[in-house]
């Protein structure tokens, strides 16, 4: 859990917004929260993740709204 909040933090604040990163947390977060409904989804917007956006991908701006969304979720959840 602790590396999914690492990797979750360093995404939300700009300080890595890699597809690596992006790939982390959509393992992590698939993993840790199988049957959360919002969890999956941010997982599908993640594997549609490219730093620059295109066709049908989402940006790292709005991958960072999901997450923040997503870490306010988690931190009320636990």
């Amino acid at each position: 859990m602790d590396s999914l909040i690492l990797v979750l933090t360093r995404f939300v604040s700009g300080e890595d917004t890699s597809l690596a990163a992006a790939n982390s947390l959509e393992v992590l977060l698939d993993e840790a929260y199988p049957d959360d409904e919002l969890v999956q989804s941010a997982v599908v917007k993640l594997a549609s993740y490219r730093p620059g956006g295109g066709q049908f991908l989402f940006d790292t701006p709005e991958i960072q709204r999901r997450l923040l969304r997503i870490r306010d979720y988690l931190s009320h959840r636990t």
